[in-house]
């Protein structure tokens, strides 16, 4: 799936919350509400090896909240609905942040750090594209050298 078509998803999704999908005559309407929707800024295409698991999850992290250095089995895409998470990139240790309404992706195997550096909770959903089945999707990882966050 490119990362296009991915956006392009969520985008129609956002805005399809009081629209029916493909409702012929004579059947039920199909009405789509979305959870999450936000601007990613970056491109990114994903492979997914078979069988490959779908994932989301709603975590809330609380004020200085960390996931600790960690990397994905899949690519993850990431929409923050409140608040600010800080994203650490082990190349180099540069620090993005990201607030409400905004997202990212994360490709598989990247290690990376984030956490809330914020006095609010942050919301965000994270859907795993294509885990290794039954796989925890989650692997943690050491800190990369010359990288004290």
């Amino acid at each position: 799936m490119k990362g296009l078509a991915f956006v392009a998803f969520v985008l129609l999704a956002a805005s399809a919350t009081a629209t029916a999908f493909g409702a012929r005559s004579g059947q039920p309407p199909i009405f789509a509400t979305p959870l999450a929707a936000a601007t990613v800024q970056q491109p990114y295409s994903i492979t997914i090896r078979k069988p490959g698991d779908v994932i989301i999850v709603r975590v809330k992290v609380a004020p200085g909240g960390s996931f600790g250095w960690h990397s994905h089995r899949s690519a993850v895409a990431v929409v923050v609905m409140s608040g600010t998470l800080t994203l650490y990139d082990s190349n180099g240790c540069s620090a993005k942040t990201f607030g409400r309404g905004q997202g990212f992706v994360e490709p598989a195997n990247h290690v990376h750090l984030a956490r809330n550096e914020g006095s609010a909770p942050v919301l965000l959903y994270a859907t795993y594209l294509g885990s290794p089945h039954g796989a925890n999707p989650n692997v943690p990882a050491t800190q990369p050298t010359g990288c004290n966050v």
